[in-house]
């Protein structure tokens, strides 16, 4: 297996200013970078920039993919973690799963790299598309989503060398089942199965009801005309997509704050792989019966069909023939084994010596006409048509 690594920033809040820009391309001569992106591959060699650097100056979120072993997220939240400390650090510090905070004020750097021996987990052959799924769930863990929290610790418990498969979850968040796409995606990513999040979710409560428009909406109510007009210039005149992260941040300092349910099952992380593979042989065999049901009604339908076309051959015998001749000039194996199945079932419908006769006297003219069709004859053969 040849070596692959792919590796990415993704700039999400603003784009990076001039300074910023040169600081990036001190870090790699061979990659794409742009005022949002930082981007490049290698079939050799490796990447010696500073990754943290990057976060810290501009890059909001990174990704590192090696097809031997190597599956590394992280992603800078400014504001830091929108939850007390008490609470966050009960999912941060298993393994590789890290807080690197930064040297001044409250923002920080959310680190994933667990440890995974080359070849133990499928290769992973379109890397990128899993880059929004990170900028997603970084969206959701700013805006005070508890359950992105417990997918890290998830992801974190995954790991060959550091953590101990017994290690007791973390509280459960509410509604982790319902998590979408992008927490399933991340799951895929770090080598684990995205019914994982159904196993993990069993005895937590429901979703919570915790709308953000809501919040949003009240916040902007209280706002005076001067301060509403202050914002609305912001957007006008700064760039809007930093704007918005700060305004976000804002909010969520001066409302009271919501807390995520959640609640302690005190269960190991293989207790939960357990689970999950019991959950997915479950579903495998609910869906390998709903497949064959399908096929049984399908053969049904297609048995009924065909005893309705035998009805319209013994009335009309001469038009069945034709259409046997018709396919076998169309070419095409398919068409061969049609043509076959037709002269069989003309065969049944007529029945006796007149149906045994007329059709392998057809079969006859068909290889006589047709020497070279070695498939078609063999279709005939089969049927019992041909000698």
């Amino acid at each position: 297996m040849s070596e692959y690594q792919y590796l990415a920033f993704r700039a999400v809040d603003r784009r990076l200013t001039e300074r910023e820009l040169a600081f990036a391309r001190k870090q790699s001569t061979r990659a794409e970078i742009t005022p949002w992106s930082f981007e490049n591959e290698y079939h050799f060699g490796d990447f010696h920039g500073d990754a943290e650097g990057l976060l810290r100056r501009g890059f909001d979120a990174h990704l590192h993919y090696a097809n031997f072993g190597v599956r590394r997220i992280a992603f800078r939240l400014p504001g830091g973690f929108p939850c007390p400390k008490r609470v966050w650090t009960q999912y941060i510090g298993v393994g590789e799963l890290k807080w690197i905070k930064d040297p001044k004020g409250k923002g920080g750097i959310v680190s994933l790299d667990p440890f995974h021996e080359a070849g133990e987990l499928d290769e992973i052959w379109e890397p990128s598309a899993y880059m929004e799924d990170v900028i997603q769930i970084r969206e959701q863990l700013a805006a005070g989503d508890m359950r992105v929290l417990y997918l890290l610790w998830l992801c974190g418990a995954f790991d060959d060398q550091s953590v101990s498969p017994d290690i007791v979850e973390p509280p459960v968040p509410a509604g982790l089942a319902e998590g979408g796409r992008s927490f399933e995606a991340l799951l895929e990513f770090f080598g684990l199965d995205p019914l994982l999040l159904v196993a993990a979710s069993e005895g937590a409560p429901g979703p919570p009801d915790l709308d953000q428009r809501k919040r949003i909406g009240a916040w902007v109510d209280a706002l005076s005309d001067n301060e509403a007009k202050q914002h609305l210039r912001r957007f006008l005149v700064e760039d809007a997509k930093s704007v918005k992260p700060e305004l976000i941040a804002a909010i969520r300092d001066s409302v009271d704050r919501i807390d995520w349910p959640t609640v302690r099952l005190g269960r190991s992380f293989t207790e939960l792989l357990e689970r999950t593979e019991i959950i997915r042989a479950e579903r495998e065999t609910k869906e390998r019966k709903k497949q064959e049901a399908a096929a049984k009604r399908e053969a049904a339908k297609r048995e009924q069909e065909r005893k309705t076309r035998m009805k319209d051959m013994v009335k009309a015998p001469k038009k069945w023939l034709g259409e046997a001749e018709k396919l076998v000039e169309a070419r095409g194996t398919q068409n061969y084994k049609a043509a076959a199945e037709i002269l069989a079932d003309l065969r049944q419908a007529v029945g006796g010596d007149e149906g045994e006769q007329m059709t392998r006297t057809h079969a006859a003219h068909l290889a006589r006409r047709h020497p070279t069709l070695t498939h078609l004859k063999s279709s005939l053969r089969k049927r019992g048509l041909l000698e």
